[in-house]
């Protein structure tokens, strides 16, 4: 029969193509590595290596075999890190992940506020688009994050959509600063900095000024938002955008306008199907709903300076 220390002690050899190098890897002596893998060949009933100059040399047998064993222990190592990840979650470490427009101010302040309200934790963030947040929460390597919709619910399960309006980014000493509201129609003739085409946002907003009928000079565009507000601190135009990255682009001295016509940005928090969701989970989530109920009641004076 097949034991544990064979399978063991025969990826040792694989990985190392030594014995000696073996023993030391499984704090054993060299001739109990040769003696396991006697057995071990006697159990499977084929040779496993031959011995050549430098080292040993995996028969073709033993490569087709160590695929499996491979495949196996990366099943361990996903046990080991779920429950790595379970515990973490119970000691009060969060590991989050959300798109570029979420996790550029926002969240950060989300988990200032969930601390000031008794919670010791400990948070990671990491950023990615929403296509490869899925496949990143579904492999549970994060407790859940936010991605902009629509969502494959076949990977994750989806909480609430959330709705947020787009704001309008004007660069400092723009024509329009003055404005309390401006309207896509004052936006005639403007330098207008996009989104790349494909994305749902940048769908909308062409769709509504081609229903406005107003044009726009359309020479400058960015993947991710927080390009597109760059260009518009550089002076070069301006735009109209989900109004988490209008936090920053505030701060650093440009202006925030709200938007006349209504503009949405949908978004929704992901979950591992079938996960664990619960404790500090579920209380950071009531923290950020809280949070932002405020923040789409008034996204330009959350914004602070840019609504002046």
């Amino acid at each position: 029969m097949i034991t544990h220390r064979q399978v063991e002690t025969f990826r040792a050899v694989m990985v190392s193509s030594n014995m000696t190098e073996a023993g030391r890897m499984l704090n054993v002596t060299q001739s109990a590595i040769s003696k396991i893998m006697k057995e071990f060949e006697s159990e499977v009933g084929f040779p496993l290596f031959r011995r050549r100059k430098g080292g040993l040399q995996p028969t073709p047998e033993a490569r087709v075999l160590y695929e499996e064993v491979d495949r196996s222990y990366r099943g361990l190592d996903k046990i080991s890190h779920e429950a790595e990840r379970v515990r973490l979650r119970e000691v009060g470490k969060l590991q989050i992940a959300g798109m570029p427009a979420i996790t550029s101010g926002f969240l950060q302040h989300v988990i200032r506020c969930f601390r000031e309200e008794g919670h010791d934790i400990n948070a990671s963030i990491q950023t990615y688009n929403s296509v490869e947040l899925a496949d990143l929460i579904e492999t549970r390597r994060c407790d859940f994050g936010f991605v902009q919709t629509p969502i494959d619910t076949d990977k994750v399960s989806v909480s609430e959509v959330l709705n947020a309006r787009c704001v309008c980014l004007l660069p400092r000493g723009h024509r329009l600063a003055k404005k309390k509201i401006v309207s896509v129609a004052d936006l005639e003739g403007e330098d207008f900095i996009s989104l790349i085409e494909g994305t749902a946002t940048r769908h909308k907003i062409d769709a509504l000024f081609n229903a406005m009928n107003v044009t726009r000079k359309m020479t400058l565009e960015a993947r991710w938002s927080v390009g597109v507000s760059g260009f518009v601190a550089e002076g070069l135009g301006c735009t109209i955008i989900e109004p988490f990255s209008a936090i920053r682009f505030a701060e650093q001295g440009g202006i925030v306008k709200p938007l006349k016509e209504e503009v949405l940005f949908s978004f929704a928090p992901i979950f591992p199907k079938h996960g664990l969701i619960g404790g500090v989970v579920e209380d950071f989530m009531a923290c950020f709903r809280r949070e932002f109920e405020k923040f789409d009641a008034n996204p330009v004076l959350f914004a602070g300076r840019g609504g002046r």
